[in-house]
């Protein structure tokens, strides 16, 4: 377990909390296969949720960091809508006396877009990471709690959410199973322009699927540099966020020192108030970090923040090591691997991934529409973390 690893004596003295991942729920309308919430009537209190905000405002939890971070989770948090409006209320009015300002985002499956969904996200200014896997087929994994189709739904409101949030991102989340990426990247553009994420469930079984997992990356690479040749930029921007890492470590940059925020500059807070290493420590008990009610952060949190890339163990020598600082640790640890330890399925999906990207470099680059694009962003800060994030 994690609490049986050694703490350091002298842990460092400055390393600010910036973002929280909040469950105002844990309860959702749809039953998607692959989510590992447990999907419990649990909705966070009223106390409890502006503590939070206390809890994150606090110096010695955000320390001098203006900028600020809360992405509400679930579960499906607009389900929560007026906790969710309580909380940008209550954080608007708080930081004017702490010289700090609260940005705000939700992941969403989209199924909710009434009135009281459009004035918070419109008063929250928020960014929405909304979850639409390609077309009705590819949706069939996505079900209401009924076992009526969710696609219809989302469809019909996607034009209005990226209208209260145009710099919203829409995540195509994938399996063994579902690999046709290029044609289902197609079928969501159709609906709405928006920027969009490919993002794999890295504890599925991908045994034996490697070679059409590759297929599927080699027709998701024609599509791109197709849209390129047409004058567009391909707004697949979980790759252009690994060709500007990739293009960074060229120029002589450091590769990712970090692993993942994990318990470092991001932290979950569940339903129930506790502090967790990060959102995909929802069910794990034992590794709670304490509750938002306290003043500050144990010293087990320790273990993360000084937690390098060097330390985990084979990334030297790995061909995707120039976009990848590791992995999810929270991955990597609860399928027995160790906090030091790589995920293989995690290495297989990046590796992927980074010589499509890689192609696409080598493509591209001596083009100067390549290098305007690859600097170009589509989306807020919060949701370019976001997609990097575990589904």
């Amino acid at each position: 377990m994690l609490l049986s690893l050694t703490v350091k004596d002298q842990p460092p003295k400055y390393a600010p909390v910036r973002h929280l991942m909040m469950y105002l729920t844990e309860e959702c309308n749809l039953r998607c296969s692959y989510c590992f919430v447990k999907k419990e009537p649990r909705f966070m209190t009223r106390d409890v949720a502006l503590r939070t905000v206390d809890f994150l405002l606090q110096r010695t939890v955000s320390g001098g960091v203006y900028d600020l971070f809360i992405t509400f989770f679930g579960g499906e948090p607009f389900l929560a809508v007026d906790r969710m409006q309580e909380v940008v209320d209550y954080a608007r009015e708080r930081r004017l006396n702490q010289n700090k300002i609260v940005h705000f985002a939700a992941t969403t499956n989209g199924t909710l877009a009434n009135a009281r969904v459009q004035k918070v996200v419109q008063e929250g200014a928020m960014s929405l990471l909304i979850s639409l896997d390609g077309g009705p087929r590819a949706n069939r994994q996505r079900p209401m709690v009924s076992g009526r189709e969710s696609y219809s739904r989302v469809a019909r409101n996607l034009e209005k959410l990226a209208a209260w949030s145009p710099r919203s991102l829409i995540r195509v989340t994938y399996t063994p199973e579902n690999l046709n990426l290029a044609e289902r990247v197609r079928e969501v553009l159709a609906l709405a322009p928006l920027g969009l994420v490919v993002s794999p469930v890295v504890e599925a079984d991908w045994n034996g699927h490697e070679q059409a997992l590759e297929e599927a990356y080699r027709e998701l690479e024609e599509w791109f540099l197709q849209e390129f040749s047409q004058g567009r930029r391909p707004p697949l921007e979980s790759t252009w966020e690994l060709l500007r890492t990739l293009t960074n470590h060229l120029s002589c940059q450091q590769r990712p020192s970090k692993a993942c925020p994990l318990g470092d500059s991001i932290l979950g807070i569940d339903s129930q108030g506790h502090v967790l290493p990060c959102h995909r420590f929802l069910h794990q008990p034992l590794d709670r970090l304490g509750t938002v009610a306290q003043d500050r952060l144990p010293a087990e949190r320790w273990r993360y923040v000084e937690l390098h890339t060097l330390e985990i163990s084979d990334c030297a020598t790995c061909e995707a090591r120039r976009g990848c600082g590791g992995g999810c640790r929270a991955v990597a640890l609860q399928a027995g691997y160790g906090l030091k330890g790589v995920h293989p399925h995690h290495c297989l999906l990046l590796r992927t991934h980074f010589r499509m990207a890689w192609r696409i470099h080598q493509a591209l680059q001596s083009q100067d529409r390549y290098w305007r694009y690859l600097n170009q962003f589509t989306s807020s800060e919060v949701l370019r973390e976001l997609s990097q994030l575990g589904s």
